[in-house]
């Protein structure tokens, strides 16, 4: 008597065993399970530029909590020049790679300061000749 068919399918029978219990991945070395880090990410640190965005997340949040607070105004005016700044600093490394190392991402501070300066210096010389064009 011939034994039935599983239901389950294998996709990649190299790496994975299936029965009707369902498909289970076999334990291949260098093999990463799903939601696992491979072993030389687990024990390698965060780049700084990661590591940073991170903190930055913390502080931006922390500083949504000073401004919406209502007990202290000097939290108030600590949260809010804190968030801007925090938020001019997202701005940057939201554009830089994570993997990004200190020296690199510091380059990349300066030259995305330098765009938004001159962006702002550019909008600030050419708005009167907007304004004379629309009267």
């Amino acid at each position: 008597m011939d034994s039935p068919t599983p239901r389950v399918a294998t996709v990649d029978p190299h790496i994975e065993t299936a029965s009707d219990e369902g498909r289970v991945i076999a334990d291949l070395p260098g093999l990463v399970h799903p939601g696992a880090l491979p072993a030389d990410l687990a024990r390698r640190s965060m780049p700084f530029a990661a590591r940073f965005q991170a903190i930055l997340i913390v502080v931006m949040f922390a500083a949504f909590v000073l401004i919406l607070q209502q007990g202290n105004k000097q939290l108030y005016q600590i949260g809010l020049p804190v968030l801007v700044v925090a938020a001019f600093l997202q701005i940057a490394f939201g554009n830089i790679p994570p993997t990004t190392g200190f020296v690199k991402s510091m380059g990349l501070l300066v030259m995305t300061w330098a765009i938004v300066a001159v962006l702002i210096v550019v909008a600030v010389r050419i708005t009167p000749n907007l304004i004379q064009l629309g009267q």
